[in-house]
């Protein structure tokens, strides 16, 4: 159809999506957004998500703005629902968050991540430009922009963002060149050029279809060719790694009484561990403070430091400012070299701190510790075993652009400690570990990531995982990674990108409503 000068074309519905027209599409839309987590982790089934949004793409040329608002939310709820459960059990067992309170801070978490499909299907259906244009170029951007508002938006959440799901494919070759958000708008054209070669067929125009067929092959085929290139080097000698898995349960872990026997475990670990450049224990390890550390494993820092080795190990700080004492989740290191700290810059709300305190200082006791937690300020790598280490700690890994900050600081390697004992035995842990390998994918860098329960793995600079360690177990084990230098050209998109996609949209909406003859 042609619209008039200035306005905008809304594309007509194919037979096909009319006959699904009412209950059966919303349950189609729901369906769709419940199959899209499988995916990700654990099962990386990524081709689901080459088709996944075609219903929610396909909702778009409804003329109902309720309607699509409808089918979106829906399909947002089947994707976070399912995708999210684990969060329910976290909250509520580890929160200590009564069953009463847990079940609608869940709920409304949920409800808030579906706001985004229900404005995709909304603002889609006032996509301008012709039905190829929409479905291949308007709304992908439109898809990707709002992820990428999502991981902005109150401190961001990236979770479960679409393009995280190719790290198993061929499409894992765009990751060093645009990110997980740039491979994300590679997997929704590929959605678009599905719905639209599939209406083209339907409507007997086989060109159009071919050519649908074309773009989804570009992008499959542009994927596996970059997955080809070398964009970082190997840089000096192997970094050699003991990774130690203490398996303390959540619940034990704050324990005094417990405190001597984890102590114990890590000693005895550790000292199983030593001939190598770093040793690597989880977030928050052991249940002494930083400044407690030194009389705490007197003479295991002693041992480490006679070994040429250095401890890394995730453990909390208190620090007193204005009279008041606060906390930082922190890294520290100690034994070859001079001792250092990494400060955790990206708090988890409610974990961590509580947002707006003020108005919602009722959630205060549910945060664990004494004191709100403080962010740190600085992503300058640590020196750990002569090597330049990128640090991140727990959920850091998501954002894309602070862990960038290590690299271009200049890392050589990464390090992520984590705590994931809160996720229980779930599928949140193996979620949280294909976002390291995501970031791992992007700079080019190995990854070596330490959980307290587990997933504790080494990778290289592909995200490709070289060694593991079982979860729940009490383990140690020895990991090679080379490091690497160079930079992918993400490294330099990473901080723009969000923005940039945003003014992509913003470009073609004006452009798709431009006068045309």
């Amino acid at each position: 159809m042609t619209p008039p000068a200035g306005g905008t074309s809304q594309a007509t519905p194919s037979p096909a999506t009319r006959r699904w027209d009412g209950p059966a599409f919303d349950l189609l839309c729901l369906a769709a957004g419940l199959g899209l987590p499988l995916a990700f982790a654990p099962w990386e089934w990524y081709p689901v998500a080459w088709l996944a949004l075609v219903p929610l793409f396909a909702l778009t040329a409804d003329s109902r703005p309720r309607r699509r608002l409808r089918g979106g939310f829906l399909f947002g709820l089947g994707l976070f629902g399912f995708g999210l459960h684990w969060l329910l059990p976290t909250i509520h067992t580890h929160g200590h968050m009564p069953l009463a309170l847990a079940v609608p801070t869940w709920v409304l978490l949920v409800a808030y991540c579906a706001l985004y499909p229900a404005l995709f299907a909304l603002l889609g259906g006032r996509m301008g430009g012709s039905p190829a244009a929409r479905y291949l170029l308007g709304l992908p951007l439109l898809w990707v922009a709002l992820e990428a508002l999502r991981g902005i938006l109150f401190t961001g959440f990236p979770w479960l963002t679409t393009g995280v799901s190719q790290l198993s494919g061929p499409l894992a070759g765009w990751f060093p060149v645009v990110g997980a958000l740039g491979t994300g708008l590679a997997v929704a054209v590929i959605n678009g050029a599905v719905l639209w070669g599939g209406h083209s067929a339907w409507t007997d125009r086989r060109g159009r279809a071919l050519a649908a067929l074309a773009v989804a092959v570009l992008m499959v085929g542009g994927g596996a060719l970059l997955g080809r290139v070398a964009w970082t080097q190997p840089q000096g000698e192997a970094f050699r790694a003991a990774m130690v898995q203490g398996s303390v349960a959540q619940t034990a872990k704050w324990d005094p009484e417990r405190r001597e026997a984890i102590l114990g475990r890590y000693r005895e670990l550790t000292r199983g561990a030593l001939g190598v450049d770093a040793v690597i224990w989880p977030e928050t390890a052991v249940p002494v403070f930083a400044d407690q550390l030194d009389g705490a494993l007197g003479p295991l820092l002693a041992e480490v430091r006679h070994q040429g080795a250095t401890l890394v190990t995730g453990i909390p700080e208190r620090v007193w400012q204005g009279g008041n004492k606060h906390y930082h989740n922190s890294v520290v290191t100690r034994g070859a070299g001079p001792a250092a700290r990494y400060r955790k810059r990206h708090l988890v709300p409610f974990g961590e701190y509580v947002p707006l305190s003020s108005l919602l200082f009722f959630a205060e006791k549910f945060v664990p510790g004494e004191g709100t937690f403080l962010p740190g300020t600085d992503p300058q790598p640590l020196t750990v075993g002569g090597r330049a280490a990128g640090m991140s700690i727990c959920y850091e890994d998501a954002f894309a652009n602070e862990v960038a900050a290590t690299v271009r600081g200049g890392a050589e390697v990464l390090i992520n400690v984590t705590n994931d004992a809160w996720f229980g035995r779930t599928i949140g842990p193996h979620q949280h570990a294909q976002l390291s390998r995501a970031r791992a994918r992007e700079m080019g860098r190995p990854m070596v990531r330490v959980a307290n329960t587990g997933l504790t793995f080494a990778t290289d600079h592909r995200g490709e995982v070289v060694t593991t360690l079982p979860p729940d177990r009490p383990a140690v084990e020895r990991a090679t990674v080379q490091p690497r230098g160079g930079t992918t050209p993400f490294q330099a998109l990473a901080g723009w990108l969000p923005l940039g996609l945003l003014a992509l949209l913003g470009a073609y909406v004006l452009i798709s409503r431009l006068p045309r003859r």
